[in-house]
């Protein structure tokens, strides 16, 4: 999410209007269930979408369920959309991930929760959907061929970028609004950059906690601690960057440069944060 407080109040409720504007085409496109899916990743595709595409948005207020006293702005375009579509995609498959992995019981009930909002999105939008099935199931393999590698000396062992990598892609293909466009393969780079940059992230903030579990991280496997990643981060991100400045955004162009800058570094920087008070 961006740094809130770079923002000022507009920005500040512009970006809420969008929140809540996904949070309802999640429950309208998906079924109200679908709205634990949420997430602020997917605020920010709609809002790039946007910017690039501008479509037609309509605007209202309105009560919900985690909001049920106060009215609440929010937002809605054909970009909102389809955002809440990938959501759902991504947190169904991210279910299912976590059942293989980890054998959570609430992450296999909340996908199959999930799993007739996904067969029907499938039905509207089988790009998406055929996007994260090849590409969860490759990032499977890889992380398979990984652990069995660790566990057998001498076995051959995937590169260790191999499944950041094809997440990049997978997220490449999400950011593609219309696959045909002119701005297709501009958003792909973009995807695939900030999905390769969100791998690698995710498993520098889950390094202690999957060293303890076993659970795999590429980190773990390299005996690589966070702190020697923190270089190879700052490239990734600035690759990031390089991508999302090439696209002619105007709208809400402060509120994404807050989240590619500085929001796609605040919980990295609060656990360091949390590691100072801990050693002092």
């Amino acid at each position: 999410m961006p740094r809130l407080e770079g923002l000022d109040e507009a920005e500040r409720e512009r970006y809420h209007r969008a929140y809540c504007g996904l949070c309802r085409a999640i429950g309208e496109r998906c079924g109200q269930h679908c709205r634990l899916a949420l997430t602020y990743d997917l605020v920010f595709l709609a809002l790039l979408l946007g910017s690039l595409y501008e479509p037609e948005e309509r605007e209202g207020e309105g009560r919900c369920a985690p909001h049920p006293v106060k009215a609440h702005g929010f937002v809605r375009s054909a970009c909102i959309d389809y955002a809440a579509d990938v959501t759902v995609a991504l947190a169904y498959y991210k279910g299912l991930d976590d059942w293989n992995d980890d054998r959570s019981v609430r992450a296999r009930a909340f996908a199959g929760m999930l799993a007739g909002s996904y067969r029907a999105i499938r039905e509207r939008n089988p790009r998406i959907c055929e996007a994260v099935e090849t590409g969860m199931a490759d990032i499977g393999a890889i992380e398979a061929a990984a652990r069995e590698a660790g566990a057998a000396p001498g076995g051959e062992v995937p590169a260790p970028d191999a499944a950041a990598n094809r997440f990049g892609v997978l997220m490449g293909e999400l950011f593609v609004y219309r696959p045909d466009d002119y701005w297709a393969d501009d958003l792909r780079t973009v995807g695939a950059r900030l999905g390769k940059f969100v791998y690698v992230m995710d498993a520098v903030m889950d390094y202690e906690d999957d060293r303890a579990s076993g659970s795999y991280n590429p980190l773990v496997a390299m005996d690589m601690s966070a702190e020697d990643m923190r270089e190879d981060l700052h490239l990734l991100a600035a690759g990031v960057a390089e991508a999302f400045e090439r696209l002619p955004l105007e709208r809400d162009l402060r509120l994404l440069r807050s989240v590619v800058y500085a929001g796609v570094w605040q919980k990295y920087y609060a656990l360091e944060n949390d590691k100072e008070k801990r050693r002092g």
